[in-house]
């Protein structure tokens, strides 16, 4: 496991925050489909997909993406834009990671969270898919 310097801190906290919320929240891509999402899932999911496109070359966020907060109104609205701000936050702190004396650390956790959040929301994502679009160059 990697040891963090204390100038690396809160990238690392917030890199930390983040990948726990994509191994262990949100749906498979089965239950997705079958099983409508609490307000707080989708909205981790869209926070997560307006992340991806803040730091990931190429990454476009879709129609899909787009509608999952139309489905949820008043109190259940709320939770949806409240857990959306709190991932969508937790990837701005991962973009403004800076470590003076190991700067590929964070360019290793961008890295990390572009692919991960391709394989859950890309084309063929496993939670959901289709709510980023990643175009390769």
């Amino acid at each position: 496991m990697p040891t963090f310097r204390r100038q690396s801190t809160n990238c690392a906290a917030a890199a930390i925050a983040l990948l726990g919320f994509i191994i262990c929240g949100g749906s498979r891509a089965e239950d997705a489909a079958t099983v409508v999402l609490s307000p707080k899932d989708a909205g981790a999911r869209y926070g997560q997909a307006l992340g991806a496109v803040e730091i990931c070359y190429g990454s476009k966020v879709t129609g899909k993406a787009t509608a999952l907060g139309n489905a949820y109104t008043g109190k259940a609205h709320d939770d949806f834009e409240a857990q959306s701000a709190k991932i969508f936050e937790s990837w701005i702190k991962v973009k403004n990671c800076a470590d003076p004396r190991d700067p590929n650390m964070c360019k290793i956790i961008m890295d990390k969270s572009c692919a991960t959040a391709e394989a859950e929301i890309g084309a063929a994502g496993t939670a959901i898919p289709g709510l980023v679009e990643f175009v390769k160059h």
